[in-house]
């Protein structure tokens, strides 16, 4: 598909014998966490995951810090996050939230939801990328999908990687980016560069920080662009 193709193709099912809007039976229900500070995004998106019957809204959010609070006390599978929150930003939330014990999913939706954005969330260990114009049809699917250890973060286009591995210090941390938009696993990375698990998680937070949009640069709050996935959502 071209950078330019918003075409997508023919829907794919969620499982290999289930159809797109397939609906789990006979599992516990997955427990999710919702943040968002506008209330009526908010309130849409509780209303919509509470009519479905394996999803459990267990715990709402309106700030970063509340929503890292909660998921401490709460046993939350997967935690459906804004980036823009007026204060801490999204992906802040993914690093706290994967410095837990349980590690929810996360998945993290902007109405200017770009290929910089995409990297960001790979870096941040984020297991979903969703644009929030379509947020009411990805968002049951996307939660079910990264439930069961899939991954739908949109692919890196050749130009933006090479931008943003040139702002990384060092050899090290442009291996690491690399690796991470290749899809290689943390333990293989480990692995491969001879680091230990912490600092790898500690080299990725850092990491975020240099690939910060760059002032009048278009970033995840004022530039929009289509999000190309290795395997189309299904619609």
């Amino acid at each position: 598909m071209s950078a330019t193709d918003t075409t997508l193709p023919p829907a794919l099912p969620a499982d290999p014998d289930a159809g797109p809007d397939s609906r789990p039976t006979g599992r516990p229900s997955i427990r999710v966490l919702v943040l968002d500070d506008h209330s009526a995004v908010r309130w849409g998106l509780v209303q919509l995951l509470e009519d479905q019957p394996d999803l459990d809204v267990a715990a709402v959010a309106t700030t970063a810090e509340a929503a890292v609070a909660q998921a401490e006390y709460e046993a939350i599978d997967v935690a459906i996050v804004d980036y823009s929150l007026g204060g801490r930003n999204g992906l802040w939330v993914t690093r706290k939230l994967k410095a837990l014990a349980h590690r929810p999913r996360v998945v993290i939706f902007s109405a200017f939801a770009n290929d910089h954005l995409a990297a960001s969330c790979t870096v941040a260990d984020a297991d979903a990328l969703l644009s929030k114009s379509s947020l009411g049809e990805d968002i049951c699917y996307a939660i079910r999908s990264v439930s069961r250890g899939r991954k739908l973060l949109p692919r890196v286009p050749p130009d933006m990687t090479g931008l943003l591995r040139n702002r990384l210090d060092g050899d090290r941390e442009r291996m690491i980016f690399a690796m991470l938009l290749a899809g290689i696993e943390d333990e293989r990375i480990v692995q491969t560069l001879g680091l230990d698990e912490r600092e790898l998680f500690d080299r990725r937070t850092r990491m975020l920080a240099e690939l910060e949009p760059l002032p009048g640069e278009p970033g995840a709050e004022t530039g929009h662009t289509p999000l190309h996935y290795h395997r189309p959502l299904p619609r």
